[in-house]
């Protein structure tokens, strides 16, 4: 096929009113994502903070030096990647387990249980973070009774007001949240392994494990893959749930990085400076987001 054939073809294949269409769409996405990013780069090298009447000056990379100075952004940066990394990593867990258990169930048993195991997927992440907030409480919280009534500890534990406690227990109600999503997300991979596979394996007499590892597990890897990676990004932006249950305390023990922007921003009203961490939140969600569109275009 010649190159001009080639062209012909492609041009054959375009629908004449979808640019016209698409054109003010994307030019208003342009406007409205394109001003708060630009405006964005700009304040974050001036000096600019509304407690002070100074005007806003040019200070260069003045807040960026100062950001990789700090030791709060730091430890904002650690809390942020223990918060993605390991929710997620114990989701995919709990979700694929969850899956595989429930994979043969049918009928009102199986719609049942695949009904309560997504529950939690309805329910308003704030809603959330309030229910576990109360479940922790020190006096008359449920996790401490049940742990008193089971003998595991002697005395009721202030979970969310210790630093060595707060993150992990944050963490346990982001993963009761997040799992009914990889559950949902596998159990269709799942379903959509062909029947040929399946029943070839349990020909050649593959044992459960087997099965599991090498068979099933291969086909699940994009799916995991791009799963895994959304769930990071969203996980990488969650502000709700941190928020309402710790406010990024004890001190700064879960604090990550949208904590640490936001109260920069509205609590101390250091606009310039919060716009340098900004900037650097974006780059790092940016490479995240070119993996997710890499893993999309594998899958």
């Amino acid at each position: 096929m010649t190159g001009a054939q080639e062209s012909a073809r492609r041009d054959s294949g375009k629908v004449p009113w979808l640019e016209p269409m698409v054109t003010p769409s994307l030019g208003v996405l342009a406007i409205v994502v394109g001003y708060p990013v630009i405006y964005t780069l700009i304040l974050s090298v001036q000096d600019y903070n509304l407690l002070s009447a100074a005007p806003a000056r040019f200070i260069g990379a003045a807040n960026y030096a100062k950001l990789f100075r700090d030791p709060t952004f730091w430890q904002a940066l650690v809390n942020t990647a223990a918060y993605t990394f390991g929710s997620v990593g114990v989701s995919v867990l709990l979700g694929l387990t969850l899956a595989l258990l429930t994979e043969n169930l049918g009928g009102c048993r199986g719609r049942l249980t695949r009904a309560l195991l997504l529950t939690p997927w309805a329910v308003p992440f704030v809603v959330v973070a309030f229910l576990f907030r109360y479940m922790y409480l020190q006096n008359g919280g449920a996790i401490n009774a049940l742990l008193l009534a089971a003998g595991f500890i002697s005395a009721p534990i202030s979970w969310l007001n210790v630093s060595l406690l707060a993150m992990p227990a944050v963490m346990v109600t982001n993963v009761w949240a997040m799992t009914p999503f990889f559950f949902l997300l596998l159990s269709a991979a799942l379903a959509g392994i062909p029947n040929e596979v399946i029943e070839s394996a349990r020909v050649d007499r593959a044992h459960t494990l087997s099965m599991i590892f090498r068979i099933k597990l291969p086909f699940l890897r994009n799916a995991l893959l791009v799963s895994s990676l959304l769930m990071v990004i969203a996980n990488f932006n969650d502000f709700a749930k941190i928020w309402a249950m710790t406010q990024g305390g004890p001190g700064y023990s879960t604090t990550t990085l949208v904590i640490y922007v936001y109260r920069q921003a509205f609590e101390n009203f250091a606009f310039g400076y919060a716009s340098a961490l900004g900037v650097v939140w974006l780059l790092l969600l940016l490479a995240f987001a070119v993996a997710y569109l890499r893993a999309l275009r594998m899958d």
